[in-house]
């Protein structure tokens, strides 16, 4: 109830003095200026310390104790600072003191000031205030009742959040949009409102952030007479460049934000009637989407269980929409804007409840941020986080000196848990969805080429330098043309002799030295020399000279590396 409103009443109707700039203030009780609690100066606080001990009362007093106030601008300014409603000064039948210092003092102040006749006593006007208070009360009450049946109804039929902001939206007469704690628009129900998918969108998150600068277009009114008040006004300037008054409130289970249901209001200047129906709508209809939002993470969160693949669609890159990716990432913790690496360690053949629980020990080990791990057939997969500190620039060195650590925290996690050797690969560190995508491309190719060439127990995908130079070529139709023109004569000479391929590659890693190369083999120096003929006579060309060691050399690391890469076709699907 507002000044504005008791004053419609006969005996108050006509009486008002002054501050007529207050008269939105609300009215909830009355009392008399002897029961007033007492604040510092006699119910004035000093400028700045203003609080609201009044908030919501009408001060009853006799106008000739409010005029010898030593002085009555500082006693309704001290009012007003707390809150106070109104001031009612009944004059007596008898004396009819000067009240043009209490008017400008009321002006100054913008609190109303109200004569009373002298047959108006404390106990009428009282009595007054009480009655209209309990009914505005108990309207106010019957229509939120009428307002939660309602939408209660349409959430007991499981339609969802679309069906709650359609009944919202019928309700209050204008749109209404229910978003996520990240202003991600969730639902919405527009009324004679014509806009796209992405102005809504955009008026969504501009709400987002209206609501958390914590600004508003009007402040809630003093003495609402409610101990939590969830709504709130905003003014919001609409993609389509319109200015709008939205009533928003917030949506929370056990203090945690879930979201935010707002009603766009369909007029403006929006009907203060109108504004009360809408702040009740929101109230009312906020816990109902508490209640939904929780009750749909439930079900994906059990679905999410029961599929358990996130790290299989997220290393395969295999998200159906960027929504998609950006909901299950949100479930999972998983930061899209964080840097992150993809270790792999192939486990040995065991049952299915060993190798699920070694896998739930990897997914304990702790690097510098955030980790996730899945087995995937005979191998588990770790995916992570390797986030530079918040002041720090990113540094390679560094990078690289993290990815080692972690790679031999889990190469001693797995070897003491299998009681055998065990071999850790990893790719390099990169950004997003798309680089986890790539960074496990580059950790099974690293995997792939350690079952082919000698590599040290945790090998990054970097380490392999010469095999990462030569990708391309390993992938093109040219590069393996060449590798199969080089090695394929090796192979056809090789009859009775062995494998020419395997003496020049030895040589070759031996730097020419005809005898270590030989005692590698485990060769007579005749022998090798024999067999190095033959493999020059196959090849046209002279082992002994560094050009030809440089062409064979080159031929079987594509070769090699075009053997691993053709392995993990079937499996690896190209970066996002």
């Amino acid at each position: 109830m507002t000044v504005e409103s008791l004053l419609a009443e006969p005996v108050l109707r006509g009486r008002l003095l002054g501050g007529k700039a207050g008269l939105r203030r609300t009215v909830s009780w009355c009392l008399p200026l002897a029961e007033l609690p007492r604040g510092p100066g006699s119910g004035h606080r000093p400028s700045g310390a203003a609080g609201d001990d009044l908030a919501g009362i009408a001060v009853y007093a006799a106008a000739a104790q409010l005029v010898a106030a030593p002085d009555p601008r500082l006693l309704l300014a001290g009012f007003a600072q707390r809150g106070a409603a109104a001031v009612l000064a009944r004059a007596r039948a008898a004396t009819e003191p000067d009240l043009a210092p209490l008017m400008r003092a009321a002006d100054s102040a913008g609190l109303p000031l109200v004569r009373l006749a002298p047959e108006a006593d404390y106990h009428a006007i009282g009595r007054l205030v009480a009655v209209k208070a309990i009914a505005d009360s108990a309207h106010v009450l019957e229509y939120s009742v009428r307002v939660h049946r309602t939408l209660g109804e349409v959430f007991a039929s499981g339609s969802g959040l679309p069906a709650l902001a359609r009944s919202m939206a019928t309700l209050s007469g204008g749109a209404v949009l229910i978003t996520d704690q990240h202003g991600e628009l969730l639902a919405r129900a527009e009324r004679d409102r014509a806009a796209s998918d992405e102005e809504w969108r955009g008026l969504a998150h501009a709400v987002h952030r209206r609501a958390a600068e914590g600004a508003t277009a009007e402040p809630e009114p003093r003495g609402s007479g409610r101990h939590h008040v969830a709504a709130r006004d905003l003014a919001v300037d609409a993609p389509w460049g319109e200015r709008l008054h939205v009533v928003r409130a917030p949506v929370s289970v056990a203090g945690e934000p879930y979201g935010t249901v707002a009603v766009v209001e369909p007029a403006l200047p929006p009907d203060a009637h109108d504004l009360a129906q809408h702040r009740v709508i929101v109230e009312q209809g906020a816990p109902l989407v508490a209640s939904e939002i929780l009750r749909q993470r439930s079900v994906t969160e059990a679905e999410e269980r029961s599929r358990d693949d996130f790290v299989d669609t997220l290393v395969h890159g295999r998200f159906t929409d960027p929504h998609a990716l950006q909901a299950r990432s949100r479930h999972h913790r998983f930061d899209m804007e964080s840097r992150h690496a993809v270790f792999v360690v192939p486990v040995p053949s065991a049952d299915a409840a060993r190798a699920q629980a070694l896998q739930r020990s990897v997914a304990a080990a702790r690097g510098k941020g955030f980790t996730m791990a899945a087995l995937m057939g005979q191998l588990i997969v770790v995916v992570a986080e390797f986030a530079a500190e918040a002041d720090a620039p990113s540094d390679a060195r560094a990078e690289r000196d993290a990815l080692r650590r972690f790679g031999r925290q889990l190469h001693r996690l797995v070897a003491d848990r299998t009681g055998g050797a065990a071999q850790v690969a990893h790719g390099r560190v990169a950004q997003g969805a798309a680089g986890v995508a790539a960074s496990f491309r580059e950790a099974r190719t690293a995997l792939e080429l350690s079952r082919r060439v000698r590599v040290p127990e945790v090998c990054g995908y970097d380490e392999l330098r010469v095999f990462a130079a030569v990708e391309e070529a390993a992938a093109s139709p040219q590069g393996r043309a060449f590798a199969r023109e080089v090695l394929e004569p090796l192979r056809r000479a090789d009859g009775q002799t062995g494998n020419l391929e395997e003496v020049v590659l030895a040589y070759i890693a031996e730097s020419g030295n005809l005898n270590a190369a030989a005692r590698r083999l485990r060769l007579h120096r005749n022998t090798m020399l024999y067999k190095l003929e033959r493999a020059s006579r196959a090849l046209q060309m002279d082992v002994r000279s560094s050009e030809t060691q440089f062409t064979v050399w080159l031929a079987h690391r594509i070769q090699t590396l075009d053997d691993s890469l053709r392995a993990l076709r079937a499996e690896l699907s190209p970066p996002a």
